[in-house]
């Protein structure tokens, strides 16, 4: 059984472990334990049968959202569970009435660029070197 539920201490590990196997960085599991604290902050984590598969994380400040990081476990992809991820933080972002929402995602996160497309998400320029490896980042947002 699939369920959405907010982001707990217990599931940090395993979060930051996926965020490293599939994004080669993490927010850490400092900041996580951090910002689960915060009001402005919503992280949520899909779980299959007992079994955190993926998460999103994103903060809302008055009419502005930024998706922060999103992953689904390999194994678990094109299966729509991070479209029902994706949906539940817009949910959430619609309720507080936000304008827009955006991110950023490798150039080179194809499979990530396509499935944000498919969501109405729009390329708004380029962030030069923005990862630690030097990769620069498409800033993409779309409109509430």
């Amino acid at each position: 059984m699939e369920i959405i539920r907010k982001l707990e201490k217990n599931d940090i590990e395993t979060v930051v472990n996926l965020e490293e196997k599939f994004l080669h960085e993490t927010i850490g599991e400092d900041i996580l334990t951090e910002s689960i604290e915060l009001p402005h902050m919503y992280f949520f984590v899909m779980e299959l049968d007992q079994k955190v598969i993926g998460y999103i994380g994103s903060y809302i400040l008055y009419e502005e959202a930024e998706l922060l990081n999103f992953v689904i476990d390999e194994e678990h992809q094109h299966k729509g569970y991070g479209q029902k991820l994706l949906n539940h933080i817009l949910e959430i972002a619609k309720e507080k009435e936000v304008l827009h929402i955006t991110l950023e995602v490798r150039v080179d996160n194809t499979k990530a660029i396509n499935f944000y497309q498919k969501n109405n998400f729009k390329t708004v320029s380029i962030r030069k070197r923005y990862y630690s490896d030097g990769t620069d980042a498409y800033l993409m947002q779309k409109e509430i």
